[in-house]
């Protein structure tokens, strides 16, 4: 919809969701270590505990979904100068990266009660919420943009605006599920119901875990100021391309939230040769699916490329990447199942050292090294990447297959959360 309006417009913005999306995993720490504890213990039948988790989750988004979003409302035009972004992107980005991106202490609420749900097993539940949103911010979109009935056009900021709208409706959606499925009811919140104990098991869990995407994450921040170097038709292709990417790896991530769920209910109860074997066969169906439906995209790319644009050099830039995309995709998801399935048995350190080390230590400068010095453009990012998610993908099998996450399990070590310390 944004190509059609403006493609200035998609630059700026897909520079502007970097930024959000890197945010999201800020405050994911909190959701994914909720998500760890709240797994094992269901397996371990310690049901008791799972309130005091919810209060403390609660608690914990809250506050850093507050930071995030005060941090956005006042200083989104240092962060889009940040991005090495020309002054005309800025000015177009500014007033969409301001409004959504100070809202997102409501997306960091929602967020945490998804993976409470989730976690329970309520996974159609919990789709309703993003679902809802995700209605209600494209009706909105259209509205904003396209004039319908002679209204005024809203532009860029009436995206944002419309994306508000629609999460504040998921909000609600997810307050009332968390009352009807886990007997949760957010007015029962009490300040002295948080545990800090439990923090600390979700902080030791979490920021471990999310790190390893939010390493990932930062790394796309400064890979997107390389692009931008690169000139606006290089950056609007990324733009695009990113855009495309989400809906090709859906089933490899699909896959490994399902599989991170039931891995962690299996090492909670003990049953890590069940959690082993559904770790190697999730992550053997996932990379089949990835590799197929990529080869499925490559042979279709130009008129895929055809909804978004009819710039023949951004459909050229678009076919080349997705050459390279078949092995970046294939890896990529030997780790997103691996890492989730790694994470879920508590082993939550050895996936952010060899994201912080592979990433930056070598995907960058290699990303930097074929897309400036090589002369390959973008198509010198992807290779990169596709170097940084093999040699991940090589290290997290090895890591899985040694067995070691067996002794790193949160119900293994303690007898209650109320025992827990860093």
């Amino acid at each position: 919809m944004i190509s059609h309006y403006s493609e200035p417009a998609v630059a700026s913005i897909g520079a502007a969701n970097q930024l959000l999306n890197l945010m999201v995993f800020v405050y994911g720490f909190i959701t994914i270590g909720t998500q760890i504890i709240i797994a094992q213990y269901i397996g371990a039948n310690k049901l008791r505990d799972i309130k005091h988790v919810i209060h403390t989750a609660l608690f914990g988004s809250f506050t850093i979904g507050m930071m995030i979003s005060i941090v956005f409302f006042f200083f989104s035009k240092s962060l889009l100068t940040f991005m090495n972004l020309n002054e005309e992107l800025i000015q177009i980005g500014n007033s969409y990266l301001q409004i959504f991106g100070g809202s997102l202490i409501i997306s960091a609420l929602s967020a945490v009660i998804i993976a409470i749900l989730r976690t329970h097993g309520h996974t159609k539940p919990a789709l309703l919420i993003p679902m809802t949103a995700s209605i209600l911010s494209v009706i909105g979109n259209y509205f904003v943009l396209y004039q319908p009935f002679g209204l005024p056009s809203f532009g860029v900021s009436g995206l944002a605006y419309s994306s508000v709208f629609g999460n504040m409706i998921g909000l609600i959606i997810s307050v009332a599920l968390l009352k009807r499925y886990i007997g949760f009811s957010i007015f029962s919140f009490r300040f002295r119901k948080i545990s800090f104990p439990i923090l600390k098991a979700i902080l030791m869990y979490g920021l471990p875990s999310s790190g390893e995407t939010l390493s990932y994450q930062g790394a796309q921040v400064v890979v997107t100021m390389i692009v931008a170097s690169l000139g606006a038709s290089v950056l609007i292709a990324k733009s695009y391309i990113s855009a495309i990417t989400q809906f090709v790896y859906l089933i490899a991530s699909a896959l490994s939230q399902g599989n991170q769920i039931m891995v962690g209910r299996d090492v909670g109860a003990g049953e890590f040769e069940r959690a082993y074997n559904r770790g190697m066969r999730t992550t053997i169906i996932g990379a089949s699916a990835s590799l197929i439906i990529c080869l499925i995209t490559f042979i279709f790319i130009e008129p895929i490329m055809g909804i978004f644009t009819s710039n023949p050099e951004v459909i050229h830039i678009a076919k080349e990447v997705f050459l390279v995309e078949i092995v970046l995709e294939t890896t990529r998801s030997i780790n997103m199942i691996l890492v989730g399935s790694l994470n879920a048995s508590g082993d939550v350190k050895f996936p952010l050292i060899c994201s912080l080390l592979v990433l930056w230590v070598i995907s960058l400068p290699f990303s930097y090294s074929l897309a400036i010095w090589a002369g390959f453009g973008l198509v010198g990012v992807w290779i990169a990447y596709a170097i940084d998610e093999a040699l991940r993908s090589i290290l997290m099998i090895r890591r899985w297959r040694s067995r070691i996450w067996e002794s790193k399990s949160l119900v293994q070590q303690t007898t209650t959360l109320d025992e827990v310390s860093v």
